[in-house]
């Protein structure tokens, strides 16, 4: 009982000097990563109604995002530091002196990484993907003169005498739910069209699923159509200033478009890989934790924690690099979305546990 509850005590001390730095290793990386947004934003300025507030207004809807990406490599530096300042103060001696194993020493990093994957998750389901939407609409809205009005229902745009409500903006040039009222010269509603879809093909939209309410001047017609061509001059270069990447959606977004292009038989491998990312996500930051345990040897002389820093920051960025190679690879070469996101975090466990057996 005693060997239990010495076990647990240690289980969260080790746990809880991993949370507490790869937060702070978090917030650093954070704020370091928005001060270059920041500037890279300020560029901008001028341009439209685009200010200063709507830089840092962007740079602060961006930062779940950025936190989200970066929450890897934080993982890994703040295990590395961990292990490292175990090391330092000779309590990694002490814990293997005492006969508590490498593996034991494992499962209490893994234990504080299920706490910061769950942190992880939150940021990246969650806070990113609606922050996301948010900045790019409204650095849009601020930038161009064509996208009139953002609201709860979408985003207008006054075509001449007609009023365009596009409730939602979807990848690959197209919209989802479309509103077009049309007026006359003397402001009196004459048509309202509503589209399922909108896809932008051939130079054109093309509306589907069309039901259109024509008001005459004694009579409303109701028209049903599967299919039909839309004369504007709205193009999808404007749309794509409020469209977030793929990457960028949450995985209940990606799991519903992703459906509705295989409904129209439409290329799915971009989505699916992004939906893939999703779900090794949570693994790949146990994995790089797990690895800083092996890398970090018990030693009589301090280990030195601006070594073990660069270490974990180096390894960090290899697997950032070599999870975007396979993920472009996988788009170029039409490789399967699981086999192309999930090599860089099979590949990092299989030298896990090399080094785990080598050094046990």
């Amino acid at each position: 009982m005693n060997e239990l509850f010495a076990i647990s005590i240690l289980d969260r001390y080790i746990a809880g000097i991993l949370i507490r730095t790869t937060l702070l290793v978090l917030l650093i990386l954070g704020g370091l990563f928005a001060f270059f947004s920041l500037i890279d934003q300020l560029g901008s300025i001028g341009s439209g109604n685009f200010g200063v507030y709507n830089a840092f207004e962007y740079m602060l809807l961006t930062l779940p995002r950025t936190l989200s990406e970066l929450f890897p490599i934080a993982g890994m530096v703040g295990a590395m530091t961990t292990m490292g300042l175990l090391s330092r103060n000779s309590e990694l001696t002490v814990i293997r002196a005492a006969g508590v194993t490498q593996l034991r020493v494992l499962a209490a990093i893994l234990k504080g990484g299920v706490v910061l994957a769950i942190i992880a998750m939150f940021i990246a389901e969650f806070l990113a993907p609606t922050a996301e939407q948010a900045a790019q609409t409204r650095r849009s809205l601020a930038l161009s003169d064509e996208i009139s009005l953002q609201s709860q229902y979408g985003f207008w745009v006054r075509d001449g005498g007609s009023y365009v409500n596009v409730r939602q903006v979807l990848p690959n040039n197209e919209f989802r739910n479309v509103y077009i009222y049309e007026f006359d010269r003397d402001q009196q509603l004459r048509t309202s069209t509503y589209a399922n879809y909108a896809r932008y093909r051939d130079n054109r939209w093309q509306l589907q699923d069309i039901e259109q309410t024509v008001f005459e001047a004694d009579t409303v017609r109701k028209i049903d159509m599967d299919s039909a061509y839309w004369q504007t001059p709205l193009k999808p270069d404007v749309i794509n200033l409020v469209v977030v990447e793929p990457n960028y959606l949450g995985w209940l977004e990606l799991f519903r478009y992703i459906r509705y292009l295989q409904a129209n038989n439409q290329n799915t491998l971009l989505y699916r890989q992004a939906l893939w990312g999703k779900i090794m996500y949570p693994f790949s930051i146990l994995i790089l934790l797990a690895l800083a345990v092996p890398l970090v040897r018990v030693s009589a002389r301090p280990t030195a924690i601006g070594q073990t820093v660069f270490m974990g920051t180096l390894l960090g960025l290899i697997f950032h690099i070599i999870n975007q190679t396979t993920a472009h690879l996988g788009v170029v070469f039409s490789i399967s979305p699981f086999v192309s996101m999930a090599l860089p975090s099979l590949l990092f466990f299989v030298l896990t546990l090399w080094l785990i057996r080598k050094r046990a």
